[in-house]
Protein backbone atom coordinates (compact mmCIF):
# COMPACT_ATOMS: atom_id res chain seq x y z
CA UNK A 1 0.00 0.00 0.00
CA UNK A 2 2.89 2.18 1.19
CA UNK A 3 4.46 1.45 -2.58
CA UNK A 4 1.47 2.79 -4.30
CA UNK A 5 1.47 6.47 -2.29
CA UNK A 6 5.01 6.50 -3.23
CA UNK A 7 4.33 6.38 -6.58
CA UNK A 8 1.41 8.36 -7.07
CA UNK A 9 2.97 10.83 -5.33
CA UNK A 10 6.11 10.63 -7.62
CA UNK A 11 3.32 10.57 -10.33
CA UNK A 12 2.02 14.05 -9.45
CA UNK A 13 5.58 15.46 -8.44
CA UNK A 14 7.05 14.55 -12.32
CA UNK A 15 3.70 15.73 -13.91
CA UNK A 16 4.07 19.27 -12.02
CA UNK A 17 7.54 19.42 -13.23
CA UNK A 18 6.75 18.51 -16.89
CA UNK A 19 4.24 21.45 -16.73
CA UNK A 20 6.13 24.46 -15.21
CA UNK A 21 8.75 23.09 -17.68
CA UNK A 22 6.51 23.85 -20.65
CA UNK A 23 5.12 27.31 -18.81
CA UNK A 24 8.75 28.70 -18.75
CA UNK A 25 9.09 27.87 -22.98
CA UNK A 26 6.24 29.66 -23.86
CA UNK A 27 7.63 33.05 -24.96
CA UNK A 28 6.48 36.35 -23.42
CA UNK A 29 4.21 38.82 -24.60
CA UNK A 30 2.50 39.10 -27.91
CA UNK A 31 4.11 36.81 -30.60
CA UNK A 32 2.30 39.96 -33.26
CA UNK A 33 4.09 42.16 -31.77
CA UNK A 34 6.83 40.63 -31.82
CA UNK A 35 6.74 39.90 -35.05
CA UNK A 36 5.53 44.11 -35.96
CA UNK A 37 9.05 44.79 -34.81
CA UNK A 38 10.68 42.78 -37.14
CA UNK A 39 8.70 44.42 -40.11
CA UNK A 40 9.33 47.41 -38.90
CA UNK A 41 12.81 47.34 -39.92
CA UNK A 42 13.68 49.62 -37.06
CA UNK A 43 16.86 51.31 -37.95
CA UNK A 44 19.05 52.16 -34.50
CA UNK A 45 18.38 55.69 -34.09
CA UNK A 46 14.61 54.89 -34.30
CA UNK A 47 14.92 51.97 -31.96
CA UNK A 48 15.51 54.14 -28.49
CA UNK A 49 12.54 56.99 -29.88
CA UNK A 50 10.23 54.20 -30.43
CA UNK A 51 10.60 52.19 -27.27
CA UNK A 52 9.95 55.44 -25.52
CA UNK A 53 6.98 56.03 -26.83
CA UNK A 54 5.72 52.39 -26.09
CA UNK A 55 6.51 52.88 -22.81
CA UNK A 56 4.89 56.57 -22.62
CA UNK A 57 1.72 54.48 -23.57
CA UNK A 58 1.89 51.57 -21.85
CA UNK A 59 2.22 54.28 -18.40
CA UNK A 60 -0.73 56.33 -20.19
CA UNK A 61 -2.73 52.80 -20.30
CA UNK A 62 -1.88 52.01 -16.42
CA UNK A 63 -3.47 55.66 -15.76
CA UNK A 64 -6.91 54.73 -17.58
CA UNK A 65 -7.54 51.74 -15.78
CA UNK A 66 -9.22 53.25 -12.84
CA UNK A 67 -11.02 56.00 -15.40
CA UNK A 68 -14.90 56.01 -16.59
CA UNK A 69 -14.80 55.05 -20.19
CA UNK A 70 -15.88 59.15 -20.86
CA UNK A 71 -12.79 60.26 -19.09
CA UNK A 72 -10.77 57.45 -20.75
CA UNK A 73 -12.60 59.01 -24.06
CA UNK A 74 -11.75 62.24 -22.83
CA UNK A 75 -7.92 61.70 -22.12
CA UNK A 76 -7.74 59.65 -25.21
CA UNK A 77 -8.08 61.56 -27.80
CA UNK A 78 -5.45 64.63 -27.25
CA UNK A 79 -2.94 61.89 -26.23
CA UNK A 80 -3.52 58.98 -29.74
CA UNK A 81 -3.64 62.74 -31.55
CA UNK A 82 -0.23 62.94 -30.22
CA UNK A 83 1.38 60.18 -30.47
CA UNK A 84 0.01 59.57 -34.36
CA UNK A 85 2.08 63.18 -34.90
CA UNK A 86 5.35 61.50 -33.42
CA UNK A 87 4.76 58.05 -34.99
CA UNK A 88 4.40 60.11 -38.38
CA UNK A 89 7.50 61.83 -37.52
CA UNK A 90 9.46 58.98 -36.64
CA UNK A 91 8.19 55.78 -39.23
CA UNK A 92 9.13 55.78 -42.96
CA UNK A 93 6.23 55.76 -45.34
CA UNK A 94 6.75 52.16 -45.49
CA UNK A 95 6.68 51.94 -41.20
CA UNK A 96 3.65 54.19 -41.39
CA UNK A 97 2.09 51.41 -43.71
CA UNK A 98 3.25 48.54 -41.52
CA UNK A 99 2.29 49.77 -38.34
CA UNK A 100 -1.08 50.75 -39.82
CA UNK A 101 -1.74 47.02 -40.64
CA UNK A 102 -1.10 45.76 -37.39
CA UNK A 103 -3.23 48.33 -36.09
CA UNK A 104 -6.22 47.57 -38.04
CA UNK A 105 -5.62 43.25 -37.47
CA UNK A 106 -5.66 44.39 -33.73
CA UNK A 107 -8.85 46.81 -33.88
CA UNK A 108 -10.57 43.90 -35.76
CA UNK A 109 -9.45 41.11 -33.31
CA UNK A 110 -10.94 43.32 -30.08
CA UNK A 111 -14.29 44.28 -32.29
CA UNK A 112 -14.53 40.28 -32.89
CA UNK A 113 -14.00 39.42 -29.01
CA UNK A 114 -16.86 41.95 -28.14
Amino acid sequence: MNKIWILLLAAVFSFNAQAADEKAKKPKGNPAYTKLIADLKLTDEQKPKFQALQKEHGKFMAEQKERSADEKKAAGKPFYKERQTKLKELFTQEQRKTWYQFQAKQKAAREKKE
